[in-house]
């Protein structure tokens, strides 16, 4: 639906969905207790631009009502995408011969775009940092609320790859910023990456992991939504 995170608010701010914050705002607690009060008005989403101590903006409520949310995925009304996807995940060209895959021919819109590209650039590496210079305390991360250990990353998205078969996972866990270059993992037992990282233990390795902030809201959607494992 939309190419990136910027595209999405930029058409937030075209329908009016978008508030632009200008004076500086505090990422811990603060951001979160204006967040809180507009969301339970049905509000805009917030894009504060000027964090104090920090050197990027913050976007906050992008899916803050029922109606943002089904804009974000690209429908009218959040039923029409679960529908979507039960009939996407009801496609089995393997079973029934020529006659089901027959029947799969109108079907075959819904697979517009559902293949990743794969690219030797993108704009999200065009900037990059090593080492020394890495300090994860220069991103707006939220402390949230008055008993909570720190600042959390509530949003991120974190991809791992089974150390065994090779199998890659999207998934959405907190993450507790604990100093410039290292973070806690708030895994469940019962997640794909716990289980990637339980079978790396039992390898001797080390299990690689990629974060992604940002991106097309249907990552987002993607990385939280109770899929069933497809294997190949």
């Amino acid at each position: 639906m939309f190419r990136n995170l910027r595209a999405y608010l930029e058409a937030l701010e075209a329908r009016g969905e978008l508030k632009r914050i200008q004076v500086p705002v505090s990422a811990e607690l603060e951001i979160t207790e204006i967040a809180d009060r507009m969301v339970k008005r049905g509000g805009p989403a917030l894009l504060f631009e000027r964090v104090v101590g920090k050197d990027f903006p913050l976007a906050i409520g992008l899916f803050g009502t029922r109606e943002r949310a089904a804009f974000a995925l690209g429908v009218e009304d959040l039923d029409e995408l679960a529908q979507k996807v039960e009939t996407l995940l009801a496609l089995n060209p393997g079973k029934g011969g020529l006659s089901a895959l027959l029947g799969l021919l109108p079907k075959l819109s819904l697979l517009k775009g559902f293949f990743p590209r794969r690219v030797r650039r993108a704009p999200v590496q065009e900037v990059v940092y090593r080492g020394e210079a890495v300090d994860l305390r220069r991103l707006p991360v939220l402390t949230c609320w008055p008993l909570d250990g720190g600042p959390f990353l509530t949003l991120p998205l974190v991809i791992t790859k089974d150390p065994e078969t090779g199998e890659l996972n999207l998934g959405m866990y907190r993450m507790q910023v604990l100093d410039e270059r290292s973070t806690a993992m708030h895994w469940q037992l019962h997640k794909v990456g716990r289980r990637h990282l339980e079978k790396a233990r039992k390898l001797g390795k080390k299990l690689e992991v990629a974060v992604a902030l940002g991106g097309d809201p249907i990552l987002t959607y993607a990385a939280t939504a109770p899929f069933p494992r497809f294997r190949g």
